[in-house]
């Protein structure tokens, strides 16, 4: 039998399944939308390293155990899929299965998978937040450190923060969208937390959509922060991260604008290129970021370069401004290294 998709295999196994991102942030993909990346009629829309980084949970339509791969498919220099790569990996899974597509894996077949070169282990704040937004997605119950983590947030000095799951805390930052009383909650003693429990939260939220009044909320923050005689740089990308998960704001948007103005570290510059690259869909802040780079931090230009313009989103505004004399020269001849890099 020839199968040349994983939306083949998965189909033709009679599985149910849903698939997410898990390279810059976690962002679920919709089937109808990985069909279209399959069949090459469109880019991977979230690259990053040249490669796809995608959780895959399927389980029979007639009930038993998911399972999850989690794979990393190659992808060619205008962002497709790398067929070979993945028609590489489903030889391995239909040798696995002795031909039997029907046939379900055992715990080492999985492991056996799993040591191919296209599959990955992801980390644990990122493992954490997919494992909530799948609860969330197949309406199973939040895991059994959940209700500690809200009772927590809710009276923080009532019990020892150590105590607290990493998961609990994912599973709080995955809900904070859809129930006002505990995004309230959240947003009401946020900055009491101790530093570690503030952290880790702040880090889940960055996987998720949050209620406007809590993005707003850490913005203010990034205020606060920057009014110190000393800001802490690293607190302020955290801050900034925490809210990727929402679409540009006009706040988050300007924040990002005057932070640049102020000559700002790397830690800025890699949070923008990895979370917040959403907002350099707007040409005056993506103009502004690069011109920051080449001025500033010529050794960080030519790699974040390459991963912005792998960037669906973002490589027709990106190209369309390579030869546009109206650039600042730090630009230009950055551009013109980078072309002469290229072309040795």
């Amino acid at each position: 039998m020839q199968i040349d998709t994983l939306s083949e295999f998965l189909t033709q196994a009679g599985t149910d399944f849903r698939l997410f991102d898990l390279g810059r942030r976690l962002q679920p993909l919709e089937q109808s939308d990985f069909a279209a990346i399959e069949a090459g009629r469109r880019p991977y829309p979230w690259p990053l390293q040249r490669h796809a980084w995608l959780a895959v949970c399927y389980w029979q339509q007639n009930g038993g155990q998911p399972y999850v791969w989690f794979l990393k498919i190659p992808l060619d220099e205008r962002g497709l899929f790398n067929n070979a790569a993945v028609k590489h990996f489903l030889s391995a899974l239909v040798e696995q299965l002795g031909g039997d597509i029907h046939a379900p894996l055992t715990d080492e077949q999985q492991q056996q998978l799993a040591d191919t070169p296209f599959t990955f282990q992801p980390a644990q704040d990122k493992l954490a937040a997919f494992h909530a937004r799948l609860s969330l997605a197949l309406k199973h119950a939040p895991s059994a450190y959940y209700q500690g983590a809200v009772d927590y947030l809710t009276t923080p000095a009532s019990q020892h923060w150590q105590q607290l799951g990493l998961q609990g805390l994912a599973d709080v930052a995955a809900r904070l969208h859809s129930d006002t009383a505990l995004a309230n909650t959240v947003q009401q003693h946020l900055w009491q937390l101790p530093e570690p429990v503030q952290q880790a939260l702040l880090t889940q939220c960055e996987h998720h959509p949050l209620p406007a009044p809590l993005a707003k909320a850490m913005i203010e923050a990034v205020s606060a922060e920057q009014e110190r005689q000393e800001p802490n740089e690293e607190r302020i990308a955290l801050l900034l991260r925490a809210t990727a998960g929402c679409a540009p704001f006009k706040a988050r948007s300007a924040k990002l604008s005057s932070l640049m103005s102020l000559q700002p570290g790397q830690p800025l510059l890699l949070t923008m290129a990895a979370r917040l690259w959403q907002d350099l869909t707007d040409e005056a802040l993506l103009l502004q970021y690069l011109t920051l780079l080449a001025d500033q931090h010529g050794e960080l230009f030519n790699g974040l370069f390459a991963e912005l313009v792998s960037v669906p989103a973002l490589r027709p505004l990106i190209l369309a401004n390579l030869h546009n004399p109206e650039l600042p020269a730090p630009l230009k001849q950055a551009f013109g290294n980078l072309f002469a890099a290229t072309h040795g």
